[in-house]
Protein backbone atom coordinates (compact mmCIF):
# COMPACT_ATOMS: atom_id res chain seq x y z
CA UNK A 1 0.00 0.00 0.00
CA UNK A 2 1.42 3.51 -0.92
CA UNK A 3 2.09 5.94 1.24
CA UNK A 4 0.06 9.49 1.56
CA UNK A 5 3.24 11.27 1.04
CA UNK A 6 3.50 14.92 -0.32
CA UNK A 7 6.19 16.56 -2.70
CA UNK A 8 7.40 19.88 -2.30
CA UNK A 9 5.22 21.49 -4.85
CA UNK A 10 2.65 21.09 -2.36
CA UNK A 11 4.47 22.88 0.44
CA UNK A 12 4.34 26.07 -2.46
CA UNK A 13 0.85 25.96 -3.22
CA UNK A 14 -0.70 27.65 -0.19
CA UNK A 15 1.36 30.49 2.01
CA UNK A 16 -0.61 28.29 4.94
CA UNK A 17 0.28 24.63 4.19
CA UNK A 18 3.75 24.34 6.48
CA UNK A 19 5.05 20.53 7.12
CA UNK A 20 4.03 20.85 10.80
CA UNK A 21 0.06 21.37 9.28
CA UNK A 22 0.66 19.03 6.75
CA UNK A 23 1.28 16.37 9.43
CA UNK A 24 -1.62 17.55 11.31
CA UNK A 25 -4.10 17.22 8.64
CA UNK A 26 -2.88 14.14 7.19
CA UNK A 27 -4.58 12.09 10.31
CA UNK A 28 -7.76 14.13 10.42
CA UNK A 29 -8.59 13.66 6.54
CA UNK A 30 -7.58 9.83 7.00
CA UNK A 31 -10.18 9.44 9.64
CA UNK A 32 -12.99 11.89 7.27
CA UNK A 33 -12.38 9.30 4.54
CA UNK A 34 -12.41 6.08 6.36
CA UNK A 35 -12.59 3.27 5.25
CA UNK A 36 -11.25 4.39 2.00
CA UNK A 37 -7.92 4.27 1.97
CA UNK A 38 -5.69 6.92 -1.09
CA UNK A 39 -4.04 3.51 -2.72
CA UNK A 40 -3.06 4.76 -6.40
CA UNK A 41 -0.99 7.91 -7.73
CA UNK A 42 -4.48 9.72 -8.56
CA UNK A 43 -5.66 9.70 -5.03
CA UNK A 44 -2.90 10.08 -3.14
CA UNK A 45 -2.83 13.28 -5.24
CA UNK A 46 -6.37 14.06 -4.55
CA UNK A 47 -5.60 13.79 -1.28
CA UNK A 48 -2.57 16.03 -0.93
CA UNK A 49 -4.40 18.41 -2.62
CA UNK A 50 -7.77 18.09 -0.37
CA UNK A 51 -5.11 18.36 2.63
CA UNK A 52 -3.88 21.48 1.21
CA UNK A 53 -7.33 23.02 1.03
CA UNK A 54 -8.45 22.37 4.03
CA UNK A 55 -5.36 23.60 6.03
CA UNK A 56 -6.23 26.83 3.63
CA UNK A 57 -9.60 27.12 4.86
CA UNK A 58 -9.01 26.57 8.49
CA UNK A 59 -6.19 28.89 8.86
CA UNK A 60 -8.37 31.78 6.74
CA UNK A 61 -11.60 30.65 9.09
CA UNK A 62 -9.17 31.65 11.78
CA UNK A 63 -8.29 34.86 10.41
CA UNK A 64 -11.66 35.67 9.81
CA UNK A 65 -12.05 34.93 13.80
CA UNK A 66 -8.98 36.71 14.49
CA UNK A 67 -7.46 34.39 16.57
CA UNK A 68 -10.37 33.44 18.35
CA UNK A 69 -11.40 29.91 18.83
CA UNK A 70 -14.10 28.09 20.71
CA UNK A 71 -12.96 26.37 23.64
CA UNK A 72 -13.45 22.14 23.19
CA UNK A 73 -16.12 20.79 24.60
CA UNK A 74 -18.25 23.82 24.72
CA UNK A 75 -22.07 22.84 23.54
CA UNK A 76 -23.83 26.02 23.92
CA UNK A 77 -23.83 29.43 25.51
CA UNK A 78 -26.29 32.09 26.85
CA UNK A 79 -25.67 36.00 26.96
CA UNK A 80 -28.57 37.54 28.35
CA UNK A 81 -31.84 36.75 26.98
CA UNK A 82 -29.97 34.86 24.11
CA UNK A 83 -28.60 31.26 23.68
CA UNK A 84 -26.87 29.16 21.11
CA UNK A 85 -25.88 25.73 20.75
CA UNK A 86 -24.23 23.43 18.66
CA UNK A 87 -24.03 20.09 17.40
CA UNK A 88 -21.88 17.87 18.21
CA UNK A 89 -18.52 18.10 16.11
CA UNK A 90 -18.66 22.00 14.82
CA UNK A 91 -15.85 23.20 17.46
CA UNK A 92 -13.66 20.42 17.61
CA UNK A 93 -10.68 19.05 14.89
CA UNK A 94 -13.29 16.40 13.97
CA UNK A 95 -13.31 16.87 9.82
CA UNK A 96 -17.31 16.87 9.30
CA UNK A 97 -19.66 17.26 5.71
CA UNK A 98 -20.26 20.68 7.74
CA UNK A 99 -16.98 21.41 8.44
CA UNK A 100 -14.52 20.45 5.42
CA UNK A 101 -13.70 22.74 2.63
CA UNK A 102 -16.34 22.67 -0.07
CA UNK A 103 -13.17 22.13 -2.89
CA UNK A 104 -11.75 19.39 -0.45
CA UNK A 105 -14.48 17.55 -0.32
CA UNK A 106 -15.11 17.64 -3.97
CA UNK A 107 -11.43 16.56 -4.81
CA UNK A 108 -12.23 13.79 -2.57
CA UNK A 109 -15.50 13.07 -3.64
CA UNK A 110 -14.03 12.73 -7.67
CA UNK A 111 -11.12 11.09 -6.41
CA UNK A 112 -13.62 8.47 -5.14
CA UNK A 113 -12.36 8.54 -1.80
CA UNK A 114 -15.78 9.60 -0.50
CA UNK A 115 -17.11 6.04 -1.21
CA UNK A 116 -17.12 3.92 1.96
CA UNK A 117 -15.31 0.51 1.06
CA UNK A 118 -15.86 0.65 -2.85
CA UNK A 119 -12.90 -1.44 -4.17
CA UNK A 120 -11.64 -0.92 -7.53
CA UNK A 121 -12.11 2.80 -8.07
CA UNK A 122 -10.63 4.43 -11.11
CA UNK A 123 -9.45 7.53 -11.74
CA UNK A 124 -12.58 10.22 -13.41
CA UNK A 125 -10.84 11.06 -16.15
CA UNK A 126 -10.11 7.42 -17.81
CA UNK A 127 -7.51 5.45 -18.21
CA UNK A 128 -4.85 5.74 -21.06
Amino acid sequence: MADVLHGMYALKESKYATNEYFQAMVPRMKAFIFPSVPRMDFEIEAFNKAVLYQIEHEQKLAETLNGQVMPQGVKSFDIGNFSMSFQDGSFDQRLTKKTICPSAYGILLEAGLMYKGVEGRLPCCGVD
